[in-house]
């Protein structure tokens, strides 16, 4: 029987993809990338990943956040702007704008709260995670938050899920997990909990599209 859902973050319950927030932000300043947003956004991300299990203080980790985008500008030809948005976009981190929830989130969300099942976040992310959830509005939903940065270890290490269970009260086979990537769907497998894959974007004809999906897999 299934009493615990866990949440991946990133592209699950916010769009981290540039396009929803960035790209807004560029326009109202008149600015275009002038190179592949899509492959500026993977290395800026890639570099975010290799870092952030450094960033467990909100000094740490706001620098970390001001140089992904002072290398995301960059990788899309705004050289000459990377630093001034940078600067512009970290002093303004808690702006609910710049973290847009997924659509349907909050609704799934209560719609599991009122069956009554425990939920976590497990997430790869730095020390601003928990404020960030405060401000979009989802924090009041979770029980335990399992950020990699604060526990030290990342997904798809097992222990990062593990530690979510443990919190909740709940074994590995009474939770499943909904995540959008390779990591989520090894890590929830390695602790033993079923994966449920998502994609927000539509891109993956296996995964759910919808969040809501998430309601049918569970009784």
């Amino acid at each position: 029987m299934t009493r615990a859902v866990l949440f991946d973050v990133g592209n699950t319950l916010i769009l981290a993809s540039p396009r929803f927030w960035l790209l807004p932000f560029l326009e109202e300043r008149g600015l275009k990338p002038r190179r592949d947003p899509k492959a500026a956004a993977l290395a800026a991300f890639r570099f975010y990943e290799d870092h952030h299990l450094k960033a467990r203080d909100l000094e740490t980790a706001l620098g970390l956040w001001r140089e992904f985008h002072r290398r995301l500008f960059t990788g899309m030809g705004l050289e000459e702007h990377a630093e001034a948005l940078s600067r512009e976009l970290v002093e303004n981190w808690r702006n609910p704008r710049f973290w847009p929830v997924v659509p349907g989130a909050e609704a799934t969300l209560q719609a599991l709260k009122e069956r009554g099942y425990a939920l976590a976040v497990v997430s790869n992310w730095d020390a601003t995670l928990p404020e960030i959830l405060e401000v979009v509005g989802l924090r009041p939903y979770f029980q335990h938050l399992s950020v990699s940065a604060l526990s030290g270890v990342a997904k798809p290490d097992p222990r990062l899920f593990q530690e979510a269970l443990e919190a909740l009260g709940v074994a590995p086979e009474e939770a499943v997990h909904v995540g959008d990537s390779e990591a989520d769907w090894v890590g929830a497998q390695g602790a033993g909990v079923k994966p449920l894959l998502f994609d927000p974007l539509g891109e993956n004809p296996q995964a759910l599209h919808r969040l809501e999906g998430v309601l049918d897999y569970l009784p």
